[in-house]
């Protein structure tokens, strides 16, 4: 296949897939089957448009969607135009400095509109540690490559340098994380580092024997938060949720595997799967005193606990 063929059919598939992020969600298995390339080229896909600019959120593992608010009707471009300012970002990003610079600045006045183009607008938090390019080309080359990585890591006792095998980058609450094993350390046990943590990061000529891809399937499964990629052991919870958190929890999967049934007066309850009790424990201190824990009672103690030395610290 010729370059040109293959940059064609790039082309067609980030365009396809941009029309179909308008649309609503997309299935990365789907969408490999239907241009018969592999899941790592679609995945790729959604990366490149992620990385120019259109914010996706991954609402599930493997279906991707536009960021609420987004949308190429937002746009002062047609889906065409945009598809290939994701590709030239790509190659901009490749040169770097202050040709990437420019093209941000190209991309940022190209596609913008004023407030009252769009009924949409996305409120929320908004990433002020963004995954670096850099840091992002390195960490992919060596989990495609199973090339060991020497890191200087910025951990809550002083920066520390390590090696560390990585197999995943996982995106969370705006965050990105490096999963990976440590280089000479307990087998099957996969860590997460905030790759805003990375002060340095070296590609290393030493080479590590990847995991099955099926035990890091396992291990995310089906967490919908960074806590929950574990492979620890699994804790049932019972919730009850009432008003407002009722609609929120029935509106979107907060927790992996949850079931909801309802508990009269508009009152439901909440049966799920964790394996951390961070999974759980900010969704019951943000929405208190609509939502309470009902089972297990440790997990409820730990919340009555937070609570008790927050007074503590609030009286002093």
């Amino acid at each position: 296949m010729s370059k040109k063929d293959s940059g064609d059919k790039k082309y067609y598939r980030v365009l396809n897939i941009l029309n179909r992020l308008n649309e609503g969600p997309v299935r990365i298995a789907d969408l490999s089957a239907e241009f018969e390339v592999s899941e790592r080229s679609i995945q790729r896909d959604i990366e490149r448009i992620n990385l120019t600019g259109f914010h996706l959120d991954a609402i599930q593992k493997g279906v991707y969607s536009f960021a609420p608010g987004v949308s190429l009707n937002s746009f002062n471009l047609t889906s065409e135009q945009l598809s290939v300012l994701v590709l030239m970002r790509e190659m901009a990003g490749g040169l770097g400095g202050a040709i990437k610079e420019a093209f941000d600045k190209v991309f940022a006045r190209a596609t913008a509109s004023s407030g009252g183009d769009s009924p949409f607008y996305a409120v929320g938090p908004r990433a002020l540690n963004p995954l670096t390019r850099k840091f992002y080309e390195d960490i992919v080359f060596a989990i495609e490559h199973s090339k060991k990585l020497k890191i200087s890591y910025a951990s809550p006792d002083g920066a520390k340098e390590r090696v560390l095998c990585p197999v995943k980058i996982l995106a969370s609450e705006s965050f990105f994380y490096m999963m990976a094993a440590v280089d000479g350390g307990k087998a099957g046990q996969f860590p997460k580092y905030r790759v805003d943590r990375i002060k340095a990061l070296e590609i290393l000529p030493d080479e590590f024997v990847p995991p099955a891809p099926e035990l890091i399937r396992k291990i995310i499964g089906t967490a919908t938060t960074i806590w929950g990629v574990n492979e620890g052991k699994k804790i049932k919870i019972k919730l009850k949720a009432e008003g407002a958190a009722a609609d929120f929890l029935q509106s979107k999967e907060l927790l992996p595997g949850q079931k909801i049934s309802p508990a009269g007066n508009g009152a439901v309850t909440v049966n799920a799967l964790i394996h951390h009790p961070m999974e759980v424990v900010p969704l019951v201190l943000h929405w208190m005193p609509e939502i309470s824990i009902l089972e297990p009672a440790d997990l409820r103690a730990e919340v009555t606990s937070r609570i008790k030395a927050y007074l503590k610290k609030a009286g002093n």
